[in-house]
């Protein structure tokens, strides 16, 4: 089996483009997954006035990036610092946690669907407790 030259792979890489093909829509996806939070949230007494660990996993839509420039996406590390911020609020549902976030993501103008997985380790015994939460624009 010959291998074809790199030059000759980046031609058939270039025609394969979708931004070459009008009749194409691109959505793409920046995920963030995994991030680990301690947060103060829940409403049991065993778990007001402490951290709990969170952990959240967010999938955004965005336009097709155009270019190849990060202004033309969504950076990861605002998502980051959006959960962070969220995690030193006082807030009683991961439910909540989810749909502030999942706001909070379509601030930028790039996403059209942001989607949040909040879990939350501690809260049960022998399963995982999970909110998930989706906003698109209209």
């Amino acid at each position: 089996m010959t291998m074809a030259a790199p030059a000759v792979a980046e031609q058939r890489i270039a025609m394969l483009a979708p931004d070459c093909d009008p009749g194409l829509r691109v959505m793409q996806e920046v995920l963030v997954s995994d991030l680990r939070l301690a947060a103060f949230i829940g409403v049991h007494a065993h778990e007001l006035g402490r951290r709990q660990s969170l952990v959240v996993h967010v999938r955004l839509g965005i336009d097709n990036v155009g270019a190849d420039q990060l202004a033309q996406t969504i950076d990861y590390n605002h998502v980051v610092e959006a959960a962070q911020a969220l995690a030193e609020q006082r807030i009683a549902l991961i439910e909540t946690f989810g749909q502030r976030l999942a706001a909070a993501c379509l601030v930028f103008p790039a996403v059209r669907r942001a989607e949040v997985l909040v879990e939350k380790p501690g809260a049960l015994n022998h399963a995982m407790a999970a909110a998930r939460t989706v906003i698109e624009r209209r």
